[in-house]
């Protein structure tokens, strides 16, 4: 069995109800990691479970805080379900209560901890091993693929040709994102139950050719400098001036920024409409790309974003140069 029908062995669990108390999300492909969080959610949801979910940053939180989430009662008597991202951040201190918590998770709590980097000689990552479900989220090869594609139209009663398949990797390449938006723009246009051809690839992936600034945000968010600059590069050669490129950006990461400020999260009731944000996936999204970045990224994107302006308004660099260099500077050269 291959770690991605492992992966999807574990999320079939979930699916029916058999939630552990500790899961340990391992490796960097960001779908993976967040389908299985939201996997997760939906399965307490179903269950009839009321809970109270936090999400956090390894590198941002101090062992007080960790202290408090897993040890504390909840204001509501609720369960919890708490995510910790990048838990290798996490001071010594912090990772000690970790720990002590891991010999003792609390029965209907749930713990989902996140790492990017697959280091098996690290000695925090063999312990959280010995005491949580590991959910393996490291990008597959692309060899793969297809037999995810196939899977995953399997879900809508559909089936896809191999010249399809073939086609789709072509023009979107191998992330799992993209593809499953792909795939579920495919299944919404055509009829029901019709095998997808490469005709029908053709006729609406390839549209997606030409990307919106939400594409660039994303991929922002989600760290992925390659997709960033392609996007950023297909945006301006259609047509999107580099003034709206930096107002847009500065408004994005200040987002972040604000979701860093734990008195404006306490004030959950109004935190959508004090960051402008009115729907509830965009807002957990935006909260979810503001904890892999830590306050000294998201300054040095705020100086990279006023230099881009400063650029445009002051010498002849062109839209195109002007934003690779701004990207490296939010983004890390």
């Amino acid at each position: 069995m291959s770690w991605l029908s492992e992966f999807e062995h574990e999320i079939h669990s979930v699916r029916n109800g058999e939630l552990k108390p500790v899961y340990f999300c391992y490796g960097a492909d960001p779908y993976l990691r967040d389908h299985a969080i939201s996997e997760i959610r939906k399965a307490l949801k179903t269950a009839g479970i009321s809970y109270d979910y936090t999400i956090i940053s390894g590198t941002d939180s101090d062992a007080g805080e960790i202290r408090d989430l897993l040890f504390g009662t909840s204001l509501f008597q609720s369960a919890r379900c708490t995510v910790i991202f990048d838990v290798k951040g996490l001071l010594p201190s912090a990772r000690k209560i970790l720990l002590q918590y891991l010999q003792q998770a609390t029965p209907g709590n749930t713990l989902i901890l996140t790492a990017e980097a697959l280091d098996y000689k690290n000695a925090l990552y063999k312990r959280i091993q010995e005491h949580a479900v590991t959910l393996m989220t490291t990008t597959p090869f692309e060899s793969e693929i297809p037999a995810w594609v196939r899977k995953y139209l399997a879900g809508y009663n559909r089936q896809i040709s191999a010249a399809a398949i073939s086609e789709l990797l072509r023009l979107v390449g191998a992330d799992l994102g993209k593809l499953s938006n792909e795939l579920d723009k495919l299944d919404i246009y055509l009829p029901d139950g019709r095998e997808v051809n490469e005709a029908d690839v053709r006729m609406i992936s390839g549209q997606s050719m030409v990307y919106g600034i939400d594409d660039l945000m994303i991929a922002i968010g989600k760290k992925d400098k390659a997709a960033a600059v392609g996007i950023c590069r297909n945006l301006i050669e259609n047509g999107i001036s580099g003034v709206y490129l930096v107002v847009a950006l500065y408004q994005f990461i200040w987002k972040l920024i604000m979701l860093k400020d734990a008195r404006l999260l306490n004030q959950t009731k109004d935190l959508a409409k004090s960051i402008r944000v009115f729907r509830a996936k965009q807002l957990e999204e935006l909260r979810i790309f503001s904890l892999r970045y830590n306050m000294r990224e998201l300054r040095q994107a705020v100086t990279a974003l006023v230099d881009a302006d400063r650029r445009q308004k002051t010498t002849s660099c062109d839209d195109l140069a002007n934003f690779m260099i701004a990207l490296d500077g939010i983004m890390g050269s």
